[in-house]
């Protein structure tokens, strides 16, 4: 009875969080174009990593400036000794040792019978007699506890490491820019990967369907004599073709819906439903305003990592001069002896400044200088290489975007012909006035036409979101 009792009240404990594990497992979510970036910036992987090393970038900004600030350090020790050496137990017998020899005894035989000496002896007698006898044991252990503040005056390394954090704490917000930018532009091609497979599946289909129902009237025909067995072998061989690339088209659609989902940084499990049509988002291209807007290069994210990157190049220089500096800190320490019996020679209280400087390294340092320097020009070069490559990409992706703009009008214009024909074909076939051969020819034709009109919109959207994110990178 108990037993039914705890499997009732678990079943009631996690039904609930089963049927919410189902129900996220089979979620379905709708995005738009727009809608599906946005989602990706918040949730892909990549963003997420890039958002990580811009934190971590500030806090090196931290970690760094904190070693010009005070430091505090605290030490405690504690030590013991089983045996005491011979000197220490000599030195520990020195106010019995002064009492003897400065006893009366010694005064009243005339050893020392100066005036002044036997007052300072009698003083010396009397404080031996007074200090307390130290015991062996007190000497065998001791506990200290030292603090000690130090500060940076001055130091050439942590200046320039100062500076050079926050260049890169730039440089990381850089690579997130990019990161996002390059995630815009990968989301726009997979979302239209998956309309326009979509699109071609259905096509495809359709088509599939027509010309089964052709070959099975040139079947009839066949039957009662009025076509060759040749003719239908040729439009079975069409139709498997139509069949394997509508199979084909089938399994590449989930390649492009997991793609998409993958850089949305969605579960693959989830199913994923696209508001925006083909047409409603080729209308949408304002094909003008891109063309005639301005290119700077100067703020293109790219162009502003590789300039980060000399700035990077520059500080490694100005790190390897600063070797040539002196590094001055100030310092104060307090030490705290817990046995006040044992025997210590440190001050309780010590204050002071250090300064290092390398004399002569046998000319390291100025190697060193030397490479740091060929790097900056390098980073210089590399710079300006990459400020001409960025205007030559700028100039492509315009004559690629207008050329995929002439090659979707073709096109799609092909497709309506193709289509024209190959529909009238269809009837002419049925009539009998043209071959079976005629009939494949317009068909193979109209396919043609299908994957050309297909891929040009795949070109076409890629080489808009290419030239966009230059453009919008350099804005």
């Amino acid at each position: 009875m108990r037993l039914k009792r705890l499997l009732w009240a678990l079943a009631v404990f996690y039904l609930p969080l089963v049927s919410q594990a189902q129900e996220k497992k089979d979620s379905v979510m709708k995005f738009s174009l727009e809608e599906a970036k946005a989602y990706a910036l918040v949730n892909s992987p990549v963003i997420k990593n890039a958002t990580l090393d811009l934190e971590a970038a500030k806090k090196k900004i931290w970690e760094t400036t904190a070693i010009g600030l005070p430091q505090v350090n605290a030490k405690f020790s504690y030590s013991y000794m089983p045996e005491l050496s011979a000197t220490v137990q000599e030195f520990s017998n020195i106010g019995s040792l002064m009492g003897y020899y400065f006893s009366p005894v010694y005064k009243s035989l005339g050893i020392l019978n100066n005036p002044s000496i036997n007052t300072v002896i009698d003083s010396v007698r009397k404080a031996a007699a007074n200090t307390p006898t130290v015991s062996m044991n007190d000497l065998k252990w001791n506990s200290t506890l030292d603090i000690t503040i130090s500060q940076l005056i001055f130091s050439g390394a942590y200046l320039v490491g100062l500076q050079t954090s926050k260049i890169y704490k730039g440089l990381s917000e850089l690579a997130l820019t990019k990161s996002q930018y390059d995630l815009n532009e990968s989301v726009t091609n997979a979302y239209f990967l998956v309309l326009v497979a979509r699109e071609n599946k259905t096509l495809l289909d359709s088509t599939y369907i027509n010309t089964l129902q052709i070959l099975y009237n040139m079947k009839k025909m066949f039957e009662q004599g009025f076509v060759e067995e040749t003719d239908v072998q040729q439009l079975q061989l069409t139709t498997n073709t139509i069949k394997f690339s509508a199979d084909m088209i089938g399994r590449q659609i989930g390649i492009a819906e997991r793609l998409l989902k993958f850089q949305m940084g969605l579960d693959l499990n989830t199913t994923v439903i696209l508001k925006d049509s083909i047409n409603g988002l080729l209308n949408s291209f304002d094909n003008n305003n891109i063309l005639l807007q301005n290119f700077t290069v100067e703020n293109n994210v790219d162009y502003k990592l590789m300039d980060t990157q000399a700035k990077l190049m520059k500080m490694n220089l100005m790190l390897n001069k600063s070797a040539f500096l002196p590094d001055i800190a100030g310092f104060y320490q307090h030490e705290n002896v817990y046995n006040k019996n044992a025997l210590t020679f440190n001050p309780p209280q010590l204050i002071g400044i250090s300064a290092s400087l390398p004399i002569f390294t046998s000319g390291s340092r100025i190697v060193k200088v030397a490479q740091a320097r060929i790097s900056y020009d390098k980073a210089l070069n590399s710079k300006q290489l990459a400020a001409d490559g960025l205007k030559m990409s700028f100039e492509e992706s315009k004559s690629s975007y207008q050329s995929a703009i002439d090659n979707f009008k073709t096109a799609k214009e092909n497709l309506k012909l193709s289509e024209i024909i190959y529909r009238r074909s269809v009837i002419k076939k049925q009539e009998g006035t043209i071959s079976s051969v005629e009939l494949t020819q317009t068909q193979n034709q109209y396919l043609q036409s299908q994957s050309n009109y297909f891929n040009s919109i795949i070109t076409l959207a890629s080489a808009k979101a290419k030239l966009e994110k230059l453009l919008i990178s350099a804005q």
